[in-house]
């Protein structure tokens, strides 16, 4: 608990756009989907939903990153896209809604969600982008994204982990 509320006091980080970091390269796209709760949450919860959905939630990391990358490059070349920080925004409500239903919903049509929501990260990634190799920063965002699709799948391990142990327990006592 008290974790969140220094990441809630934290709210400048909490938008990940301000274009401060983009100059370009590998390590500027790196740090770009870590310097904001928008990015982070999202992407989390997509490694979440990936763990609870199915054996097949490798999908959806693959989708997410997919769209997320073809956005960027149309992000990079110009051409306009609405509601991209609402999209964003809306995303991290819909893929932590996900969470308590990926086991139930068809894996396609979570995929297709998830790349919806790709689209805008990425978009925000490409069109942001000012200066250096776009490549690397294109790399550089998508290993990170990674990272923190794993970290979410880690961390939805271990929830259910600690929820079976707790209903093991529970059986236990009765």
């Amino acid at each position: 608990m008290k974790i969140l509320l220094v990441l809630l006091s934290l709210a400048a980080l909490a938008f990940g756009h301000t274009t401060t970091l983009e100059s370009g390269g590998f390590g500027d796209g790196y740090l770009h989907p870590v310097s904001g709760l928008d990015h982070i949450l999202t992407m989390i919860g997509v490694g979440m939903v990936a763990f609870f959905a199915s054996k097949k939630g490798y999908l959806l990391l693959l989708a997410f990153m997919g769209a997320m990358v073809i956005s960027a490059i149309i992000g990079y070349s110009g051409v306009e896209f609405l509601f991209v920080e609402e999209g964003i925004l809306l995303s991290i409500a819909v893929v932590f809604a996900l969470i308590g239903f990926a086991n139930k919903i068809s894996i396609n049509i979570i995929v297709a969600i998830v790349a919806f929501f790709g689209m805008f990260h990425g978009f925000a990634h490409g069109a942001e982008f000012q200066a250096g190799s776009f490549v690397t920063y294109i790399a550089g965002f998508t290993l990170s994204t990674l990272i923190l699709h794993v970290s979410g799948i880690l961390l939805a391990y271990g929830y259910s982990k600690s929820v079976a142990k707790k209903e093991t327990l529970a059986r236990e006592t009765i």
